[in-house]
This record gives C-alpha cells, sequence and structure tokens, in this order.
C-alpha cells in the first residue's frame, strides 16, 4: 500500500479521556506505525499542552485554546466552536494532504474547513432526531461529506433512512478494543455489577442505582462500583448514600478501571443516547455480558442481537429484574459471556485500523467514485 499523508481533525485528542478520542488516538497511532504521514487538528484545551508534538509518530497541531469550551453542563461554546472551525480552515487551507478525515462534533468545523479540504470524509457517531438545530447541522454536514464513515450499523441505518445519504457513499468502520489488555484469565467476582462512562445526563447512571437499590433485597452480596466523572457525579453520590456495597469511585487510572472491568460479573450501560458503547466493547473483551436499555438512540442495543447482552426497558424494575435472573442462571450467563469474548475479538484496534487504512487506499486511488 502507498504511503498516505492524512490530515484528522477532531474536537479532542490524547490525552484528553472520552470514547470518541480513545477512536481517533487508536486508530491514528496504528496508521502512524504502519508509516503513513498521519496529522491531527485538534483544541488546545490545556494550555499546559504543547501546541505542536509527536505522539507514537502522530503530528498533533493544537490550537484555540479554551479551558472552558465544554461548559459543566456539557455544553460546548458557541465562540470555542467558532474559533475552532475559523482556525482549522485558516491551518488546512495551505495543505496537502490526500485526504481530510473530521469527526462529528462539533460539526460546524467540517463546513468551515469542506472549501479547502478534498477529499472530506465526514465520521458519524449518531445521528440525532432532535433538537432542530441538530437537525439542520446534520443536513449540513451530510452536504458537505464526500464520503461517511458510520462507527456502527445502527447509525448507518440512520444516516441512510434519516438523512438519505447514499449507501455507496456510507462505509461502516466500528469501534474497537484492545483484547490483549482486556483479556486472560479474568476471575469473577459473582454479583460484581460495573459501569464506567460519563456522568452526564443522558448517561440516565441514577436509574442503575435506582434498580441497585432493588437488586440488593434480593441478593445482598451484589456491589456496584460507577467509574467515571461528569456534571452529574455529586447527585450520584448523594442518592447511593445509604447503600451498601455501592462504590462511586469517580475517574480511575486506566490501570485500575481494567483491573475493575476484568473482575466484574456484569456491565451495565443505562444510556438513552450511545453512537456504539466503547465501554461496553471493552467489558465484552474481558467476557462480562452487559444489560442496556431500550431507548430509541441506543446504539449498543444493537450487540444484544449476538447475544451479548440483554435489552430490557428503561426502568429500575427491568434492570434489577435482568441483574436478579442472569444471578440466578449461571448457565445463561457463561452462553453471553462466551458470546461477548467472540464478538470482541472480532474488534480488535488493529483490525479496525486495517479497515480504515483500506478505505483510505481506495477513496485516494479511485477519486473519480
Amino acid at each position: 500500500m502507498r504511503r498516505l499523508k492524512i490530515a484528522f481533525l477532531t474536537e479532542f485528542f490524547y490525552p484528553h479521556i472520552g470514547g470518541c478520542e480513545k477512536r481517533f488516538y487508536e486508530i491514528t497511532r496504528r496508521l502512524a506505525a504502519k508509516n503513513h504521514d498521519v496529522h491531527v487538528f485538534t483544541i488546545q484545551y490545556d494550555d499546559d499542552l504543547p501546541t505542536e508534538e509527536v505522539i507514537e509518530g502522530i503530528k498533533v497541531h493544537r490550537y484555540s485554546h479554551s479551558q472552558s469550551y465544554i461548559s459543566q453542563d456539557s455544553f460546548r461554546s458557541l465562540e470555542g466552536i467558532l474559533r475552532y472551525s475559523l482556525s482549522s480552515f485558516r491551518r488546512l487551507r495551505k495543505t496537502d494532504f490526500e485526504l481530510y478525515y473530521s469527526n462529528q462534533w462539533p460539526m460546524l468545523h467540517s463546513i468551515f474547513v469542506k472549501p479547502v479540504a478534498t477529499p472530506l470524509i465526514q465520521e458519524w457517531c449518531e445521528v440525532w432526531d432532535r433538537p432542530l438545530r441538530a437537525i439542520i447541522m446534520q443536513k449540513l454536514l451530510r452536504k458537505v461529506g464526500d464520503y461517511h464513515v458510520a462507527v456502527s450499523e445502527f447509525t448507518k441505518q440512520r444516516l441512510i433512512n434519516n438523512l438519505k445519504i447514499n449507501p455507496e457513499k456510507i462505509v461502516l468502520i466500528t469501534n474497537g478494543v484492545d483484547t490483549a489488555k482486556f483479556g486472560g484469565d479474568n476471575k469473577k467476582i459473582w454479583g460484581r455489577i460495573i459501569y464506567v462512562g460519563r456522568l452526564v445526563p443522558h448517561k440516565r447512571v441514577e436509574l442503575l442505582i435506582d434498580a441497585f437499590r432493588e437488586v440488593k433485597k434480593k441478593i445482598p452480596q451484589a456491589e456496584l462500583h460507577i467509574i467515571g466523572s461528569g456534571l452529574c457525579i455529586q447527585s450520584i453520590k448523594n442518592k447511593a448514600k445509604g447503600i451498601e456495597n455501592c462504590f462511586i469511585h469517580g475517574f480511575l487510572p486506566e490501570k485500575q478501571m481494567i483491573e475493575l472491568v476484568k473482575t466484574a460479573w456484569m456491565f451495565v450501560l443505562p444510556s438513552e443516547r450511545e453512537g456504539s458503547g466503547i465501554s461496553s466493547m471493552e467489558a465484552m473483551a474481558a467476557g462480562v455480558p452487559f444489560i442496556t436499555l431500550d431507548y430509541p438512540n441506543n446504539a449498543a442495543k444493537e450487540l444484544c442481537q449476538l447475544d451479548c447482552g440483554v435489552l430490557v426497558q428503561p426502568n429500575e424494575k427491568a434492570i434489577a429484574s435482568a441483574i436478579i435472573q442472569l444471578f440466578n442462571d449461571p448457565p445463561r450467563w457463561q452462553k453471553l459471556s462466551n458470546h461477548a469474548l467472540n464478538t470482541a475479538k472480532k474488534h480488535e484496534w488493529n483490525t479496525i485500523a486495517n479497515q480504515m487504512e483500506t478505505f483510505f487506499q481506495t477513496v485516494v486511488n479511485n477519486p473519480e467514485k
């Protein structure tokens, strides 16, 4: 394969922690290791971070410094979005990359850079059906993208059905997992339940705590471990008060997080909205099945169709009932665990990066398509 010069645009990048950040980091570092010329254009969200840096062969360009880009209530600063978008246009207008790959968020940046970024590959984590401003922005993104990448089959179908994008212009490249980190001889602690992710309203973690309160009535030895940070952490701590073996850890270093996941018996993802769900995939790589909720915008539920987890109605009684049933049915749990592990193995980050590389080569070698 020929060596490519690729520009990635993403509002946040390593060492910032999040699902999109992990995806871009894992893919770009593997492409750089294959000797491609990889550049990442991102926001300097911390003034202690260098404006120019090479990380594992990735040339990182940080600019539009903004410590308050995302507020405590998880809203992006309009000023910050405009600065990043305009600065990205200015930086890219004199470049000669063979292709440009843009993260979905904050959306406006893709529109700004389109005049100087061709071909532009637009990545989609999710497709929203509200509010109106998001729908309008998505329709604009549909027009600026020369090609589109969906991170899940769920999102791909929404691009086709909701945004009417030509299926021939959409490629499915899912999120991945490092099975070497989460695999091995993992001794499960029966009844240990875990959640890993942001603590923000749409994740609905309070619902999980309400369910756990019901679980404790039937399974006194059950544990709940919640890992993550965000706007809702204090309200979650307040709701968890008085519940034995309900641990709100906040942020944990990766090593500690992985050790807890590997010993977990069940992962619960109560989120209203997921584009894919990297945290559930990481649990699957440790042989941990999951429970998720039947919300319309939850893409993680498609993994339940592969018998890797259980889909339940979005209420605490349904969550608690599923947990109690699986606790009392080890053969069913084992079947889910085996399917979860085997499915995760098909989504190794090395495989995902290879798929991305092949797609990029196709775009560059067939520009008329």
